[in-house]
């Protein structure tokens, strides 16, 4: 199975860092990802894929002038925050942590300070 994530802010409102199973890859300019047990065709140009389910915090680094910035920041999470690998929960990440804990799922993992989106 294949997972993708939105890198780009056009992706039809999907939670940007949060990974998707996808589930239809056949038409060169959309993918179908399984979103909350719906299929949401997106555009392939708006993702980025890996063939292994991801089991790292993704790290989101948003400008804080950008309208979702200013929404994360509503939710007290700043304009960097990191979303859970296993249910895809948003919390602030402390610059430099290594790992996080997921006050929803109570999954720990480590962060991916790597590869940010």
């Amino acid at each position: 199975m294949r997972w993708a994530r939105v890198s780009k802010e056009e992706a039809h409102g999907l939670r940007r860092g949060a990974w998707y199973p996808v589930v239809g890859d056949g038409e060169a300019s959309l993918v179908l990802l399984d979103v909350n047990k719906t299929n949401r065709p997106v555009n392939r140009s708006s993702l980025e894929f890996t063939e292994v389910r991801p089991d790292k915090w993704s790290v989101v680094s948003r400008s804080p002038e950008e309208q979702a910035a200013l929404r994360a920041s509503a939710a007290k999470l700043g304009p960097v925050y990191g979303v859970c690998p296993l249910c895809r929960g948003r919390v602030p990440i402390v610059p430099d942590a290594k790992e996080a804990q997921c006050p929803n799922c109570k999954e720990l993992s480590e962060v991916d300070w790597a590869h940010p989106c």
